[in-house]
């Protein structure tokens, strides 16, 4: 079978990672980053429930939200692991990104 070139191999990944999949993504990711960007001043999690209580808040929100996370996509990624092992590598030593 011939070996497929860099740009079959990006179409080929697009069909399974789409702009609808990574929206989905961004979607449930951006509670993650919420949770831990935040201004000393103005620490929503430590304002709600002390300052005391913030850090475990924050860790059982974190294992709630990676759950969640890896219920929806892991696997998807997977997939895309097994399909496409080590492709950006492949596009890193063609120069795609460049």
């Amino acid at each position: 079978m011939k070996k497929k070139d860099i740009k079959s191999e990006i179409n080929d990944f697009l069909n399974v990672w789409d702009i609808d999949q990574l929206v989905s993504f961004l979607q449930d990711t951006i509670p993650l980053f919420q949770l831990y960007n935040v201004d000393e001043e103005n620490d929503w999690v430590r304002d709600i429930v002390g300052k005391e209580d913030m850090s475990t808040i924050r860790l059982i929100r974190t294992v709630y939200l990676v759950s969640q996370i890896a219920e929806a996509h892991a696997g998807r990624l997977c997939l895309i692991n097994a399909q496409f092992k080590h492709l950006w590598k492949r596009m890193e030593k063609c120069g795609v990104l460049e």
